[in-house]
Order: C-alpha cells, then structure tokens, then sequence
C-alpha cells in the first residue's frame, strides 16, 4: 500500500487495538459464517491491566469499567484506578 503525501499511515499496531477495541465496545464479533456470538472477556495479562493509572487514565474513567470493581472486557477484580492497553475513554 502506498501513501499520498500530507497522509498518515497508522501503525499495525495501533490498527488492530483500534479493531479490537471497536470488537468490544460493541461485545459482538462476526466470525466470517455471518453468524454472531458474544465476545469473551480477556485476561488482565493479555490486556496489560495493571492496578495504578497511566498518563492521567483510569479504569473509572473508561467506557468498559463497571463499577464497583468489574469490566466488560478484562476478567477478574479491576481497581477503579488501574488501567490496561484496551481504555477508552466514556463518552
């Protein structure tokens, strides 16, 4: 793929987080059959959770995090003040 001058091309990273968080937010994936099945929550490993903020972000402050201590997308205990790679900030 080329790239037009004055365009940014995102990392392949950033575009499967981006992918993975949009799977989420919408608890839905579509697994190519055109059927639906729900999406499984993640470990905190895999999400990189970890129980203190970073830059300024919070569990608490995310779209997924059910308080009291809960999240729609990591499993286990999340601290109202963790964070992990899959934060989104509410709306």
């Amino acid at each position: 793929m080329t790239q037009k001058a004055g365009q940014l091309c995102p990392s392949r990273r950033k575009l499967l987080l981006s992918m993975a968080t949009a799977a989420l937010a919408g608890g839905l994936i579509f697994d190519g059959r055109k059927t639906v099945r729900a999406q499984q929550k993640v470990s905190k490993e895999i999400a990189k959770y970890q129980d203190s903020p970073k830059d300024g972000h919070k569990c608490s402050e995310c779209t997924f995090f059910e308080p009291p201590k809960s999240c729609k997308a990591v499993e286990g205990d999340i601290s109202p003040d963790g964070w992990c790679q899959l934060w989104t900030k509410a709306t």
